[in-house]
């Protein structure tokens, strides 16, 4: 199987706060793949950074060999703990 979704050495910085240091991964075509960790451990950053919401310090994020653009929005969901959804809006 090949890589669908990669990140090479992906690092934030918020000022002189480091948020996400130097975190790379594939993920293979397929995968279901959740992100796991405690608070304040740079999950949502790291995704947000993989959607292409968040520009990194350093590293990219590639979905099929590409730089994140309109065809990996196209294809991937994203679902969050909690939703943003109004109960009474349907």
């Amino acid at each position: 199987m090949s890589s669908i979704l990669s990140i090479e050495n992906l690092s934030k910085n918020y000022g002189k706060v480091l948020a996400v240091d130097n975190i790379s991964l594939k993920i293979e075509e397929g995968i279901c793949f959740g992100l796991l960790g405690p608070n304040g451990a740079g999950k949502t950053t790291t995704i947000e950074m993989m959607e292409g919401i968040l520009k990194p310090t350093t590293g990219r994020a590639l979905f099929r060999g590409k730089p994140i653009g309109p065809h990996f929005h196209q294809r991937v969901g994203i679902q969050f703990q909690s939703t943003a959804l109004q109960d009474f809006i349907t």
